[in-house]
């Protein structure tokens, strides 16, 4: 075989190969085709034969964009009810105040229409307050009702003005003890009233023998109007000043449990426990400051304060001065006046004075006392009444009231 037979042989053979390899890979590239046109194929029916799914999912893809435009819209809401609830929160937050104003607006006084009366009827005509003072008279029981009391004139401040036997508070555990305090009826009050003179400290047994009247009358208020040394007797002569201090007067045990002070007025809540007893009384002390004897007092707020808490006790009550008369009697007076008005009862002052003074004689001991009576329920009113008639009024009585 020549050269150009061997050139020929190879190149047939080499045509063969490469058609043998296009061959290849033309069945490669066929199959591969093949197997991507039955993998679309499978497809198609994997799709056809769930078109309903497909539909679903379309429409779920429709509603989820329905649903963003709701999520977007219950945002929208959202931030609405969120504004709404900020609303809200500052609705309820001032609703209380509103709440409390409106139950104030609702909620009338029950002197109101009393109160309407009385000063059209001459409460606050100042002149007829002079001439109603005047018109008072003092009335003293016989001398012969009054035994106990003359016998005994060395341990009583006001000698004047006696007390009959059976208004006097005779002691249980010592009847001989004198004791000068005189138990009041007062009209539309049902528990004890007492009227008494500030003891006099000089004597230790007189001490005693007040705090014994405390206990046994079952005292929960007593209320003192007198100066800082009025007459050299100190409260601190009386009972512990000081929060968690004790005295001893006596068989009588006081302890001081409790102390509040005010400009005008400061209580004391003690506690009184006489020796070989178990059970302690708790009585609540209020000193009124500054009222001066036989004079009126200026700031009459802390006075009408503290014989309104009084009122409401609706406890036994005790009040005092270094007399037991004037200014004790002042208070006594506003405190029935107070009670009457309460209950829808229409009062004169004059007419209450002068029947305490049967009960009492001597309460009152000045037109100045009178006179505070006045402007304490002048203050009162101011305070308690919304109605424009009374307020006008109160100013115009008293502009300065306080």
């Amino acid at each position: 075989m020549n050269r150009s037979q061997r050139s020929r042989r190879k190149k047939k053979t080499k045509t063969n190969g490469d058609r043998s390899e296009r061959k290849t890979r033309g069945d490669k590239s066929e199959r591969r085709k093949a197997k991507k046109k039955d993998v679309s194929e499978r497809r198609k029916k994997k799709v056809s034969s769930s078109a309903t799914p497909s539909s679903t999912a379309s429409g779920s893809t429709g509603n989820s964009t329905g649903s963003t435009g709701n999520t977007a819209e219950s945002t929208g809401n959202t931030a609405e009810s969120n504004g709404n609830t900020a609303g809200q929160t500052s609705i309820i937050a001032t609703e209380p105040c509103n709440t409390e104003k409106k139950e104030k607006e609702k909620e009338q006084w029950s002197g109101e229409e009393t109160a309407k009366k009385m000063i059209s009827n001459g409460l606050f005509d100042s002149s007829a307050i002079v001439s109603a003072y005047k018109d008072l008279s003092i009335d003293k029981p016989p001398a012969t009702s009054c035994t106990v009391f003359t016998s005994n004139l060395p341990k009583i401040r006001a000698p004047d003005f006696p007390i009959p036997d059976e208004k006097l508070i005779k002691l249980s555990h010592a009847p001989e003890n004198f004791i000068c305090a005189a138990k009041v009826t007062v009209p539309e009050f049902s528990r004890t009233m007492i009227l008494t003179q500030t003891p006099d400290v000089s004597e230790k047994q007189n001490i005693e023998d007040f705090w014994r009247m405390i206990f046994q009358e079952e005292i929960q208020s007593v209320v003192i109007a007198i100066m800082p040394l009025e007459c050299s007797v100190t409260l601190q002569q009386l009972f512990p000043l000081l929060n968690g201090t004790f005295s001893n007067h006596g068989k009588m045990f006081l302890n001081n449990k409790k102390v509040e002070s005010s400009v005008g007025m400061t209580s004391y809540s003690l506690e009184i426990l006489p020796d070989g007893c178990s059970n302690s009384l708790l009585t609540t002390v209020y000193h009124i400051h500054n009222w001066r004897q036989k004079r009126g007092l200026d700031n009459v707020g802390e006075l009408v304060s503290t014989i309104e808490k009084v009122v409401k006790t609706n406890e036994n009550t005790v009040f005092m001065s270094m007399n037991g008369i004037g200014r004790a009697g002042t208070m006594l007076s506003l405190f029935t006046s107070m009670i009457h008005i309460r209950k829808g009862i229409e009062v004169n002052t004059k007419e209450i004075v002068q029947k305490l003074r049967s009960e009492r004689c001597g309460i009152v001991d000045s037109a100045e006392q009178f006179g505070t009576i006045h402007r304490a329920m002048a203050f009162w009113f101011k305070n308690k009444s919304q109605d424009e008639e009374i307020q006008k009024k109160v100013n115009e009585f008293a502009p300065c009231v306080q």
